[in-house]
C-alpha cells in the first residue's frame, strides 16, 4: 500500500512537475504529508478505535502520504539536472547519495532512541517539526522555471499527449531503453536479497538481531564510503562502464554472501559492504547519462517514467521471492536471483546498446543538429 500508489501516480506526477513550479510542488506535498501525520496523531489521541481499525487507518494514511510522496520525488529527481552544471553532476550526485546514506544510518538509530523515551504519538510530531524546518530553505532556494518559459511560446499540449512523451522519448532515444532495462532487471533480482535478509540471517545462519544489525551497518558503511568517493571523483569517462562495473561487483558481493559458511557473519558483512560500496557507483553513473540526455522541458515526464519502469519490478520480486522460497527454499531463490541477474547484465552489455549508449546518443544529437542547420540555411 506504500509502494503501489507511488508506482501508479509517479508517471502522472511527472506531467504536472513539468507544468507547475517545482518549488511550490515540493512545499505543498511536504505540507500535506505533515498534515496527514497530524491527523494520524489525532487518531491516537482520540483512542476510540480497536487495534485492527487503527492498523487499517494507518495503512490508508500511509497510502495517501505515498501518493504525495510520488509528486515530491518526481520534483526532487529533476532538480540536479536543472541546477547543476553538467561537468559537476556526478560529483554533486555523489554528495546527494552520501547525505542520504548518512540519513539512512542516523535516522533509524535516533528513531529507536526516541521511541524508548517518547510515546509513539509524541514521536510522530518529529515529522511535523522537521517539515517546518525543511520548508525554510525550500522557499529560499532559487529553482529555475523551465516548463513555464516554454509554454509561453507554444500552444499548451493535452495531458494525455504529455503523459506519452516521457515513454516516447525513452523508446526513441537509442540506448536509453537498454539502460532502463538493466536497472529494472537489477531491481528485480537484487530486491529479494534485501527483503529476505532477516530470514537469511536467522534461518540459514542461525543469527539474531545483533548479527542483522551488524550486517546492515556494514552495507550502509559501504554505501557511505562509495558515495564519498563519487562525491570527490568525476566518475568514469564512459558512464555506461561505471553502470556495468558497479552492478557486476554488486552481484559479486551477493555471491560472497551466499557462499559464506554458516555463521560466518564477518564474511557476509564483506559481501554486503562491497554491494553497498558499488551501488552508488552504478546509480551515479546512470544519473549522469540521463542528466545530459534528457531535455530540461521533459525532465519531469521522462524521469517519472524511468523511475516507474525501473522500480515496478521490485515489489513483484518481493512478493514472488517469499512465495517461491516457501516451495524450493530461500537459499535456492537467492542463488537463482544471483545467476539470472548476472546473465541479464551480461546480455545487456554484449547484446544491447548499453555499452555504447553515450556514443550513440551523441552521434544522434550531432546528426539532428546538422539536419536542422541544413533546413535553416537559405536555399
Amino acid at each position: 500500500m506504500n509502494f503501489a500508489p507511488f508506482i501508479v501516480v509517479t508517471p502522472i506526477a511527472g506531467v504536472f512537475i513539468d507544468r507547475w513550479s517545482r518549488k511550490k510542488v515540493i512545499a505543498f506535498v511536504d505540507f500535506m504529508q505533515a498534515f496527514f501525520t497530524v491527523i494520524l496523531i489525532g487518531f491516537f489521541v482520540v483512542d476510540v478505535f480497536n487495534p485492527l481499525e487503527l492498523v487499517a487507518i494507518i495503512l490508508a494514511l500511509n497510502t495517501i502520504r505515498a501518493t504525495f510522496g510520488a509528486f515530491h520525488t518526481s520534483a526532487v529527481d529533476t532538480l540536479l539536472p536543472i541546477m547543476v552544471p553538467k561537468e559537476q553532476y556526478s560529483r554533486i550526485n555523489g554528495i546527494n547519495y552520501l547525505v542520504n546514506g548518512a540519513i539512512n544510518i542516523v535516522g533509524p538509530l535516533l528513531g529507536a532512541v526516541a521511541l524508548s523515551l517518547l510515546s509513539l504519538q509524541n514521536l510522530l510530531w518529529v515529522d511535523v517539526i522537521t517539515f517546518l524546518i525543511a520548508i525554510v530553505p525550500t522557499l529560499i532556494i532559487f529553482i529555475p522555471e523551465v516548463r513555464k518559459v516554454i509554454l509561453d511560446k507554444e500552444e499548451k499540449p493535452s495531458f494525455r499527449s504529455e503523459l506519452r512523451e516521457g515513454l516516447k522519448f525513452i523508446r526513441e532515444t537509442p540506448g536509453l531503453f537498454a539502460l532502463l532495462f538493466v536497472f529494472a532487471g537489477a531491481n528485480f533480482f537484487i530486491s529479494p536479497f534485501f527483503i529476505q535478509l532477516p530470514l537469511f540471517v536467522t534461518s540459514i545462519h542461525l543469527g539474531n538481531e545483533s548479527h542483522l544489525a551488524f550486517l546492515m551497518a556494514s552495507q550502509q558503511a559501504g554505501m557511505l564510503i562509495g558515495s564519498t568517493i563519487m562525491s570527490t571523483w568525476k566518475g568514469f569517462e564512459n558512464h555506461a562502464r561505471g553502470v556495468a562495473i558497479g552492478l557486476f561487483l554488486g552481484y559479486i558481493g551477493f555471491m560472497i554472501l551466499l557462499l559464506a559458511p554458516v555463521g560466518s557473519f564477518p564474511v557476509i558483512s564483506i559481501g554486503l559492504f562491497i554491494t553497498g560500496f558499488v551501488l552508488p557507483v552504478a546509480n551515479v553513473s546512470s544519473e549522469a547519462i540521463w542528466a545530459v540526455t534528457v531535455p530540461r522541458e521533459l525532465l519531469g515526464r521522462v524521469y517519472a517514467v524511468r523511475r516507474t519502469l525501473a522500480q515496478m519490478t521490485a515489489p513483484v520480486a518481493m512478493l514472488l521471492s517469499g512465495i517461491i522460497a516457501e516451495i524450493i527454499g530461500l537459499y535456492s531463490v537467492l542463488m537463482i536471483c544471483l545467476v539470472l541477474g548476472m546473465l541479464v547484465l551480461a546480455y545487456s552489455w554484449f547484446f544491447t546498446a548499453l555499452s555504447q549508449v553515450e556514443k550513440i546518443i551523441q552521434e544522434t544529437k550531432e546528426k539532428e543538429e546538422s539536419i536542422e542547420q541544413v533546413q535553416s540555411t537559405p536555399q
